[in-house]
């Protein structure tokens, strides 16, 4: 199975805006794809709490999968800001990781509505069996600085190869 991943923050007001579009992803991909494809939002700082978690998903309408990241899946595939998205192949290799889209193109600076959709584009050309291109693009949002460190024996669980990078 295809997995998306969205690396997330409760405070970070850029996470809270993607939200609303990530929603519509979610929706879209669980008619279009819910048998390829799964999503979840992991909150990488391990002093976010279970509760945070929950008030985020119900301030923000979020019925797809959210949980603490504590195999340090953020370190493992190079996610450094939130939102930071990731789409990772039924056989652990990562095809994309990057942007959600380029509503944001700097720190407080966004258009009225995205040129670019990054993910959906990346996870379109990975169900059609194509090549992901552009493989990476450059998330804007606030850095992880305090994230588990990864644990491949944990990964190993989810992924019996491994997890690869890019």
């Amino acid at each position: 199975m295809w997995k998306v991943w969205v690396f997330l923050a409760p405070l970070c007001p850029i996470c809270q805006d993607y939200t609303f579009y990530l929603n519509a992803l979610h929706e879209r991909w669980d008619v279009e794809a819910s048998d390829q494809l799964e999503m979840v939002g992991w909150f990488p700082n391990p002093s976010v709490t279970d509760e945070a978690i929950d008030e985020f998903a119900t301030r923000y309408g979020v019925e797809w999968e959210l949980a603490r990241d504590t195999v340090g899946w953020s370190e493992a595939v190079g996610a450094r800001y939130t939102p930071e998205a990731v789409l990772i192949s039924p056989s652990g290799s990562v095809v994309y990781r990057g942007r959600v889209n380029d509503l944001y193109y700097a720190l407080g600076k966004h258009r009225s509505k995205p040129r670019n959709s990054d993910l959906a584009l990346a996870v379109d050309q990975a169900l059609a069996g194509e090549e992901v291109l552009p493989a990476t693009t450059d998330a804007i949002g606030c850095p992880i600085e305090n994230r588990l460190p990864f644990n491949d024996s944990l990964a190993r669980c989810v992924f019996a190869d491994g997890l690869r990078g890019l």
